[in-house]
């Protein structure tokens, strides 16, 4: 039986969004392909007509996971006063609900290692990614003018990256408030 064009587009994106959801929460290393086709009700047979490879979906997985996140905080930024909006974007990106929820979160926050060790083609894939989304969040970033807010963009981010990342290993939610507090408080005090 042959599928419309149309079909395979949204079979495909929907394989693509729980990727996003599941190595998010997991690890890129976490679910196997069966289990990825299996959670979008298809079968392990039908991969090879999406992607030539893992790696090929890691990557598209990884987009999509950047692209979610960053219209949630353009949207956590039109919460912030004019001037004020990266405050806001801290506030929420250091809060328990981000760190208590990988797979919705960012995924440097949740892959940042695991991204690490993949091949360099991989990586640079997954970095053109990463400059979009600099490029989209660095106008809420404080700072008199571009290149001060892409500086205060990677103060600030590579901060709630790390402060996420740490406080997702502490196994009570005091020690991972603590963390989270202590950067957030931080940042919004430092610039």
């Amino acid at each position: 039986m042959r599928y419309e064009r149309q079909h395979k587009e949204q079979t495909h994106r929907r394989i693509v969004e729980s990727a996003s959801r599941h190595f998010r929460a997991e690890g890129m290393n976490g679910p196997g392909v069966a289990k990825l086709m299996k959670a979008s009700g298809l079968t392990v047979g039908g991969f090879y007509k999406h992607f030539r490879s893992k790696d090929d979906l890691l990557t598209e997985a990884v987009e999509e996971s950047v692209r979610d996140v960053a219209s949630r905080v353009a949207e956590w930024a039109k919460h912030g006063r004019t001037g004020e909006a990266w405050k806001e974007i801290v506030k929420r990106y250091l809060s328990p609900e981000h760190c208590a929820h990988p797979e919705m979160g960012c995924p440097m926050a949740a892959l940042a290692p695991d991204i690490a060790r993949r091949r360099p083609a991989t990586r640079r894939k997954i970095q053109a990614s990463m400059e979009a989304y600099k490029k989209q969040i660095k106008e809420f970033m404080p700072g008199a003018n571009s290149g001060e807010r892409e500086r205060n963009f990677t103060l600030i981010f590579t901060a709630m990256v790390g402060a996420v990342s740490v406080a997702r290993t502490l196994p009570d939610e005091e020690g991972k408030k603590k963390v989270l507090g202590l950067v957030r408080d931080h940042l919004l005090a430092s610039f």
